[in-house]
């Protein structure tokens, strides 16, 4: 919700406008992500999904006017040859390419956008730079997921303190 000077709650409890963010690697986070979407416009909200994953997983189970999908590639995930295969250089390459060169861009984008669409909440899963984007635009953001993800990165040969500082680049100021 709005984050106001009174930390109160947006004016309207019964109709919220939710901005979705779902990384579009994989179909696994999409197809988590319907069932909460599916649930939140059955209880009269509005959900913008933005995400680089295909329309049809969500337009497929979800008919409703208040679904709006943006096709955005915020979150890369990793680069694969095959379900178990990771390649971390490229990985990291295309990170850096996706979400880390163009951060202030991205920052820029969203911020606007979250204004224009008067987002009460943004929901996370999960694509770290929107948690940023909602901070700088006032809006409360909650990232969800079913496992935590941080330990991807392990065989990164990153560190804690490398991965703390990614985080902290995205949360922190």
């Amino acid at each position: 919700m709005r984050i106001e000077a009174c930390e109160g709650v947006s004016a309207s409890r019964k109709h919220l406008v939710f901005a979705y963010y779902v990384t579009g690697h994989g179909f696994g986070h999409a197809t988590r992500v319907v069932e909460v979407v599916r649930n939140l416009i059955l209880a009269g909200h509005d959900v913008h999904v933005v995400t680089g994953a295909p329309d049809f997983v969500f337009t497929s189970e979800i008919q409703s006017p208040r679904l709006f999908i943006r096709k955005v590639l915020l979150d890369c995930g990793a680069v694969q040859a095959d379900a178990l295969t990771v390649d971390r250089l490229a990985s990291l390459e295309k990170y850096s390419e996706t979400a880390v060169k163009p951060r202030e861009s991205i920052l820029a984008t969203e911020i606007e956008w979250l204004n224009s669409i008067k987002a009460d909440l943004v929901v996370s899963d999960v694509v770290p730079v929107v948690c940023r984007a909602a901070a700088d635009a006032g809006i409360r953001s909650v990232c969800v997921t079913n496992f935590s993800w941080d330990f991807i990165y392990a065989d990164f040969g990153c560190t804690f303190r490398c991965l703390q500082d990614s985080w902290s680049y995205y949360f922190g100021k």
